[in-house]
């Protein structure tokens, strides 16, 4: 067996690389997936001066035996690698996550990081200490620092929930919703860099050693064009009274996953929470994507999101929305 890095210039065994990561990590798991062949393509040809991204195969002759996703911040986190490692269930139990792991291991210290993070996905019914991948973890010294349920809803969205949770609730408070697809309008551009770098530093991050990100427009802005090439974000923007931006929610659809969309991050800011504008953000989400072109709708089959076990507000908000658990998220982190 051999460890090495592949590249997207390295088309079929780039391809073999991915179709590994990909059942081993999807296995044993409801609704789940991985970054498209396509994603990764691009990701990976057009490194990003945020994250640096490596992809690391396991190889038996030309066969791919084994994966990993080798990631370096850039910009904070700077003592930290992000791991992904997949093993297809074949080629389990004969020592190519232990050659992975080492590869990775060795790599990180030779970089000069110290910590290394990755997540596992525990399915319902299993628990940390009886999934395969958490062990495998714990038995190289990780532990489990942060936990979120994964969750999902099944879409089409109902219409008659939806109609009902755009009815409930007062609405004259003066709060309002703009929402958009794609790229921030110019006008909040800088309010909405300005919200994500308050997110960063409001969402639960458990026990795990993480840095407050700080978001500015030109980063804004890169990432926009970055995910604008296999994704649409549908985004809503709440404002107060005077017309300031005082939260937001955004939504992405991966176009080479048609059977997926993602709830990502919804934040209202603290002195304007308790006014049901978390619900009111994702409700403007879902009615733009109800409004999609029936071929872009009615292949969507899970709306998935992830919330802290502890962020009792947005499990309360979820829940309304439908939204059911069908696996813990841990994220483990090993130091030292």
């Amino acid at each position: 067996m051999q460890i090495r890095e592949v590249s997207p210039s390295q088309s079929a065994e780039f391809a073999r690389w991915h179709t590994a990561l990909e059942a081993g990590a999807v296995d044993g798991r409801v609704g789940a997936s991985v970054s498209s062949l396509t994603e990764f393509t691009d990701s990976l040809a057009a490194p990003s001066p945020v994250k640096r991204r490596t992809a690391v195969a396991a190889l038996a002759g030309e066969e791919c035996v084994g994966a990993v996703l080798f990631e370096l911040p850039l910009q904070s986190d700077l003592d930290t690698v992000l791991l992904e490692l997949a093993v297809p269930p074949p080629y389990r139990r004969q020592g190519v996550g232990a050659a992975l792991w080492d590869w990775a291991a060795t790599r990180a210290r030779e970089l000069g990081r110290s910590i290394v993070q990755t997540e596992i996905f525990v399915p319902a019914g299993h628990t940390v200490d009886t999934w395969p991948g958490a062990r495998f973890a714990a038995a190289r010294g990780f532990v489990s620092a942060n936990v979120e349920d994964h969750l999902l809803v099944d879409l089409p969205y109902d219409e008659g929930r939806l109609t009902a949770l755009e009815t409930g609730g007062d609405r004259s408070d003066g709060y309002r919703i703009t929402s958009w697809a794609g790229r921030c309008p110019d006008e909040y551009v800088e309010a909405w860099a300005a919200l994500h770098t308050a997110m960063s530093a409001d969402v639960p991050t458990g026990e795990l050693a993480r840095d407050v990100v700080v978001h500015t427009v030109d980063g804004v802005r890169l990432n926009e064009s970055r995910m604008a090439k296999n994704w649409t974000a549908l985004n809503a923007l709440a404002l107060d009274a005077g017309g300031e931006p005082v939260g937001y929610s955004t939504l992405f659809l991966p176009r080479t996953q048609p059977e997926h969309a993602y709830q990502d991050d919804t934040l209202v800011l603290r002195a304007h929470r308790g006014h049901g504008l978390g619900a009111r953000l994702k409700v403007a989400n879902l009615r733009r994507l109800a409004g999609l072109p029936d071929t872009d709708v009615a292949r969507r089959r899970w709306l998935h999101t992830y919330t802290a076990k502890g962020n009792a507000p947005m499990q309360a908000v979820n829940a309304r929305f439908g939204f059911r658990a069908v696996e813990e998220m841990h994220e483990f982190e090993r130091r030292g």
